[in-house]
């Protein structure tokens, strides 16, 4: 197997991260892999370091700690890490999910078989602690297929243009790849994966869910990126964003749209 770098990103500790945290860790140390695959923690240095320090002695993977204090939301955090990954992929795990422990071993080999750029898991949706839903599974529905037998689980254009609800941490992710498409665009917010995955689309690069249940990743928790963008973002904007991701895919660099600024311009 190709070595691979989890990267997880955060941007404060407390003692509810804590809690999340290590299991999050436990299911690494746990996940299939080689004695040279990596842990990256990127954030700022006191809460990284904090991070740190739950890492078990049974753990055998290299730690780096990547400072970042400026940018702190989760998708600046993203593109600082990978461009300080070192190995052929990476992976995002958020701190409160946790990996299947064989979702490496599985994502690699359908890596090799399809050549795919990206590799989703199917997910286990957590609320509260309990099992509430899958996701990402759709891409397994005939929707997305004219001819089942060749195309079933892979992700279009076409397809991404009616379906933009699919998780993408958790997945194992080409690190070559991720630079070359220039990484993702924190100004789309909610959208900024969505846009991702348009633009690989549109750059020919493969998109595959693999018919595996991998991740586990906790949903609606009080506090979470997701929580605080519905509560910050309006319908308004939250639509404006994902119409935005479909005209900035063409362009690798994050060109800064600003919804109160289309809003003037609108009116």
């Amino acid at each position: 197997m190709e070595n691979v770098t989890y990267i997880i990103p955060l941007n404060e500790y407390n003692k509810e991260v804590e809690k999340n945290l290590k299991r999050a860790l436990d299911s690494l140390e746990n996940v299939e892999g080689n004695e040279d695959d990596e842990i990256i923690f990127v954030g700022p240095k006191k809460v990284i370091d904090n991070a740190a320090k739950l890492i078990s002695e049974k753990n055998k993977k290299e730690v780096t700690l990547v400072t970042n204090e400026e940018k702190t939301d989760f998708f600046n955090q993203v593109n600082i890490a990978v461009f300080s990954c070192t190995t052929p992929f990476f992976s995002i795990l958020e701190f409160d999910d946790a990996y299947k422990p064989y979702w490496n071993k599985e994502a690699q080999k359908y890596a090799a078989a399809t050549d795919a750029s990206i590799i989703l898991p199917i997910n286990e949706f957590i609320k509260d602690g309990e099992f509430a839903s899958l996701g990402n599974e759709f891409a397994w529905s005939s929707v997305f297929a004219e001819n089942e037998e060749e195309t079933i689980g892979f992700i279009s254009l076409d397809a991404l243009d009616s379906f933009f609800d699919f998780n993408v941490t958790g997945a194992l992710i080409r690190t070559e790849d991720f630079i070359s498409l220039g990484g993702l665009k924190p100004s789309l917010k909610i959208a900024a994966w969505y846009e991702f995955l348009l633009r690989a689309a549109y750059n020919k690069k493969l998109i595959y869910v693999a018919p595996k249940d991998g991740y586990e990743h906790t949903i609606q928790r009080k506090g979470s990126y997701s929580d605080l963008a519905f509560k910050t973002i309006s319908p308004e904007e939250g639509k404006w964003l994902i119409s935005t991701a479909k005209q900035e895919y063409f362009f690798k660099e994050d060109r800064n749209k600003a919804f109160s600024q289309a809003d003037k311009e609108e009116k």
